[in-house]
């Protein structure tokens, strides 16, 4: 009454409130039935004149409750004016983008009703003279929309107020019946907290109760986002405490070569020293223009070892895709091998042979470490929905992204360009725990049988793989089960694409137990990964990809 509001205005601003919350948008249309009967001629005269009106409530500026009734109270009295105008003739003359998947300009009906003898016993049925009437619901077994809310005010046997009743009708291949109950009892909640506080904004009314908050702690993984997480330093600081712990392992394996992690600490800091020399420094950044090799994995090290970021670069990229990152990402310098370095022709930057004899010169000792804070990478997007952008990552967010991996020593797999931030993972995964390093060949990765048999040859422990290609492993793994048997697997990490968890059921079939499959999520600007989830053999039965809950210390 404060706001001359009518309890359909109410009802409808919860609704338009509901929608735009699970929407997250700011402008919802909401269509309501009308009797069609304005005009005194009609009152003697039986037929059906109902019009659908379209509501279209603005929600944006986080209005309060107050505001919110005022907007759907203007916009309803100016709706009502238009009543007459038929639906039909609304949707010819703002010819809406047509899909036969669903009703033009609206998705979602309230149909409210106010007569008593809509919903009540037969106390409080109409009557006409002699005659009683009662209504006889209809029951066409078709959803005429995704959504149609069938409301009424229900009244005592003294005409009192007594509630809101009603049914909600929706589309099966849309909604399930769960699913329905919880918006029901979510638009109960939004009514009670708008009754309860007009001044309060938007903003502030909370869907969830209590037990739905302790769902979402849960999941969220709360318990390990509140864990202290450690000292915040650089990729080169990890690493050099995995050289003085182990300076004799092997830290990378790349056909026949290989090098310790004194040898690699080395080879990178003669490196760093010679980009040093042309400009690479705090603050820079320097192209690594390699395919995935032992040589690409040093470049990259000295790179980060003189504070610069390194901007990864596939060689086989088209030229325009190359010019364009050289010239966004404006490198002092490019390091690459003998095999490409004809694809840096004609650009204006020192250049810089990973092989160059005059590395020998340089001192083996390391420079300053970097700054934790300090960029590691700049990895470029694909570009897909429009000009590619740099993605600009810090040390400290590729550690503490690497907190998450437990255990040292391992055998992990290097598969993926250096442009896909998979990478990352797979590198620094395996040299910040002293674990080896085995980079796959481009022809072995391209071969699922080839990548079987390397699995089993250098013991793999650790395998990163997008799923399309693991399902071809699989295969090649199911036609090979005595090769299989000798698979040295702890875990399988999933990333870059979904996964559909029943396509692993041959797999977990035959490996079962060992090793784990971890599906984990993120996008590029979130360092590689921000979630993950162990997949388990109840899983296969879905074709869900669950992402699972929060990486500790990620928040």
């Amino acid at each position: 009454r404060v706001h001359n509001a009518t309890s359909f205005m109410v009802v409808q601003a919860g609704l338009a409130v509901l929608l735009a919350k699970l929407s997250a948008s700011c402008d919802v249309a909401v269509g309501f039935p009308i009797a069609g009967r304005g005009d005194p001629a009609l009152d003697d005269l039986v037929g059906f004149f109902v019009n659908t009106l379209v509501l279209r409530v603005d929600l944006s500026g986080d209005p309060t409750v107050g505001e919110i009734l005022a907007r759907v109270r203007q916009r309803s009295l100016a709706a009502y004016e238009h009543q007459d105008v038929p639906f039909e003739i609304l949707v010819e003359r703002l010819q809406p983008t047509r899909n036969l998947a669903h009703h033009p300009l609206i998705q979602v009906m309230l149909a409210w009703q106010n007569l008593p003898w809509q919903h009540d016993g037969p106390v409080a049925g109409l009557e006409l003279g002699d005659v009683r009437v009662t209504p006889l619901p209809v029951d066409t077994q078709v959803a005429r929309m995704d959504l149609v809310w069938s409301l009424a005010e229900r009244w005592t046997e003294k005409g009192r107020p007594a509630g809101i009743a009603g049914a909600v009708e929706f589309r099966t291949d849309v909604f399930d019946a769960d699913t329905i109950r919880t918006l029901i009892e979510r638009l109960r909640r939004v009514l009670a907290a708008m009754t309860a506080d007009a001044g309060q904004r938007l903003s502030s009314i909370d869907l969830l109760d209590a037990a739905e908050h302790e769902r979402l702690d849960a999941w969220g993984n709360r318990a390990v986002l509140d864990l202290p997480s450690l000292a915040q330093v650089s990729i080169p600081a990890l690493f050099a405490a995995q050289v003085a712990r182990a300076p004799g392992a092997v830290a990378i394996s790349c056909g026949e070569r290989s090098f310790t992690y004194r040898e690699l600490y080395e080879s990178t800091n003669r490196l760093a020293h010679l980009l040093s020399d042309h400009g690479a420094g705090p603050g820079q950044r320097v192209a690594v223009v390699i395919p995935r090799s032992a040589e690409a994995v040093v470049a990259i090290l000295a790179v980060l070892k003189t504070g610069a970021a390194y901007v990864p670069i596939d060689p086989g990229v088209p030229a325009a895709r190359l010019q364009f990152v050289l010239a966004d990402s404006a490198p002092v310098a490019a390091v690459t091998t003998a095999e490409v370095r004809d694809r840096l022709d004609g650009f204006e930057l020192p250049v810089i042979d990973v092989d160059d004899p005059a590395l020998a010169g340089q001192p083996s000792t390391g420079l300053p470490l970097p700054a934790a804070d300090s960029i590691a990478y700049l990895i470029y997007t694909s570009g897909t929905t429009g000009v590619p952008k740099g993605v600009a990552v810090s040390h400290r967010n590729v550690t503490q992204l690497l907190q998450s991996i437990d255990g040292l020593g391992q055998v992990w797999s290097q598969c993926h360009s250096l442009a896909f931030d998979f990478s990352v993972w797979e590198i620094f995964g395996a040299l910040l725990h002293g674990g080896r390093l085995v980079i796959v060949p481009d022809d072995i990765v391209r071969s699922p049988e080839d990548l079987h048999a390397l699995l089993v040859r250098e013991q793999v422990s650790v395998l990163s793989q997008t799923p399309s290609a693991f399902y071809a492993l699989q295969s090649a793994d199911a036609l090979a089960p005595e090769l299989g048997q000798q698979l040295k697997l702890q875990t399988v990490v999933f990333g870059g694409e979904a996964l559909q968890p029943h396509r692993l059921a041959t797999w977990l079939h035959h490996h079962p137990g060992l090793p784990r499959m971890i599906n984990m999520y993120g996008i590029t600007e979130t360092t590689v990964h921000a979630s993950f989830r162990e997949i388990v053999d109840a899983d296969v039965d879905s074709s869900v990809s669950p992402i699972g809950v929060p990486l500790a210390n990620l928040a």
